[in-house]
């Protein structure tokens, strides 16, 4: 007969085999598992970083520009006539940038700063016909006209600023 103890060693060796490879097997399962959802979770982050970079980048673009057309605009009350309409070409050419900025605020951003991106907008392309009707005639009712919506386009530019803060903050 044959010694049980070298049976139960065989045995024993054989389950110690086979819990070790099962739990190779089960570690390594986990491992790849726990670094498949770490790729994810970083790849995620990095999306977001980006987007929320690129509408940043987006923003203080539009802001740059709404800003230069109220810069460029501010001295206009003293201009004469042929100096008005130098202004005018130089307005339209500032409202061109804020247009191509406010674009891009379309694609990028939420809903409230396209919103407000389009108030600034419209509210350049106003500017636009007083100023050019201040440069067809300088009158102090044109005049008027022209500085209470020079004033209302630069009250716009700070809801788009909060709007474009609240829109950063959320991604």
């Amino acid at each position: 007969m044959m010694d049980n103890s070298l049976i139960v060693a065989g045995l024993t060796g054989v389950t110690a085999i086979a819990a070790s490879s099962l739990a190779s097997w089960l570690t390594s399962r986990g491992n790849a598992h726990a670094a498949r959802i770490q790729v994810h979770a970083s790849t995620g982050a990095q999306g977001r970083e980006g987007t929320r970079q690129t509408r940043r980048a987006a923003y203080l673009d539009l802001i740059e520009r709404a800003e230069a057309v109220a810069d460029g605009l501010r001295g206009v009350d003293s201009l004469r006539s042929t100096e008005c309409e130098a202004a005018l070409a130089a307005h339209r050419d500032r409202h061109q940038h804020l247009r191509r900025a406010a674009t891009l605020i379309g694609l990028e951003g939420p809903s409230a700063v396209e919103v407000a991106a389009s108030n600034l907008l419209i509210m350049s392309g106003t500017l636009s016909t007083a100023l050019s009707a201040t440069a067809e005639n300088v009158s102090r009712d044109n005049r008027r006209e022209f500085q209470e919506t020079l004033r209302a386009y630069v009250r716009l530019i700070r809801p788009f600023v909060d709007a474009a803060a609240v829109a950063l903050d959320e991604t």
